[in-house]
């Protein structure tokens, strides 16, 4: 009677010991019983609760105008209490980029922010990673043909016009101009080359060649260099991205013709604002970079614990997806009041 009755007991007691082990165990995101690493869903909506927030940004590229983008990824990361980290393609290929993104997709992050170096060769597997249920965007350079919830950075064909409209200021009668960039390939560049073209069109400027180096200063200032030595005819040069300018800068002064060219362009890294301050540049279309960073890590959030609709609404995104984050004119007379604003951020290009 009395083993029975411990029976008894036992069997009442084992299902309610393994319903409270069951209710307090807990498997790490990714992990199956026993430790066992099984994939992990990624809904494209609301996180689930407790679970930390992990956003990878892609740059186009290494320079020092991703500076401040790091730090307003960093800051805003630290506000919001998610992870947050980027990486670059090395040599600003292609291939390189599509693999930064492969690894992405493969780590699960929640959130993926891409700046496109060919928009036509990232689309499908900026379409793999939506496809992945991964809440996806292009920042500084899109990829508009891909599904990309939406595009955070410069309108670059309107900063491209601005460039040009300013170039009428410096060159009003007309002048032979050589821009270079990385890869026309790139949507923003394109769009640059393209508003600049367009600014200029019916005037005496003329936007003779636009030269390409891969990213590579090296390569951008021997383009530089070339260009002074094969052409008399030419008066200014443009540095589409950022690091041109530096490279133009150094060429033209290494050649003792600072009093032949007139150098205009794009970005402020910190050779750059050196050039500004001795004026030896006529003007910059600065970008803001810190809000590419900022911006994008609150819109991955917001779209990962709230919801995409709810992120939208937060960051005002316009119907066509695209947040112009704006750009600047700088000259030498107005450096001084833009470098104290870079001092306030605490950054030192932009």
């Amino acid at each position: 009677m009395m083993l029975s009755r411990a029976r008894w007991l036992i069997a009442l007691w084992l299902p309610a010991v393994s319903l409270a082990l069951a209710s307090c165990s807990h498997n790490e995101p990714g992990e199956g019983a026993g430790g066992a690493v099984t994939p992990r869903p990624k809904p494209a909506g609301q996180a689930p609760a407790g679970q930390k927030v992990t956003i990878k940004i892609i740059t186009n590229g290494v320079s020092p105008f991703w500076d401040s983008m790091r730090i307003g990824m960093e800051r805003t990361a630290k506000e919001l209490g998610c992870d947050a980290n980027w990486s670059a393609p090395q040599n600003a290929l292609v291939a390189e980029q599509i693999r930064l993104i492969e690894d992405a997709i493969s780590s699960h992050v929640d959130g993926l922010a891409v700046s496109a170096i060919d928009a036509e060769a990232l689309t499908p597997k900026i379409n793999e990673a939506v496809d992945q249920q991964i809440v996806t965007i292009t920042f500084d350079s899109d990829a508009a043909k891909s599904k990309r919830l939406i595009y955070i950075g410069t309108n670059n064909y309107k900063a491209g016009r601005q460039a040009g409209d300013e170039a009428k200021k410096v060159f009003p009668s007309g002048a032979t101009l050589i821009g270079f960039v990385g890869n026309l390939s790139a949507e923003n560049a394109h769009d640059r080359v393209q508003g600049f073209r367009d600014a200029v069109k019916g005037t005496r400027i003329d936007l003779a060649d636009v030269l390409e180096d891969d990213k590579d200063p090296n390569r951008a200032q021997r383009n530089v260099e070339d260009q002074i030595q094969k052409r008399s005819d030419v008066a200014g040069f443009v540095g589409f991205y950022s690091y041109n300018l530096p490279a133009i800068v150094h060429a033209v002064s290494a050649a003792n013709a600072s009093s032949k060219y007139k150098i205009i362009g794009f970005d402020a890294e910190p050779k750059t604002l050196e050039a500004l301050a001795n004026k030896q540049i006529e003007f910059t279309v600065v970008q803001k970079p810190y809000e590419f960073g900022k911006q994008s890590v609150t819109f991955l959030y917001k779209a990962k614990t709230e919801g995409v609709d709810k992120a939208r609404q937060e960051l005002k995104v316009p119907p066509d997806g695209i947040v112009d984050t704006g750009v600047d004119i700088i000259t030498p007379q107005n450096y001084p009041e833009f470098k104290k604003h870079l001092d306030e951020l605490g950054v030192k290009s932009s």
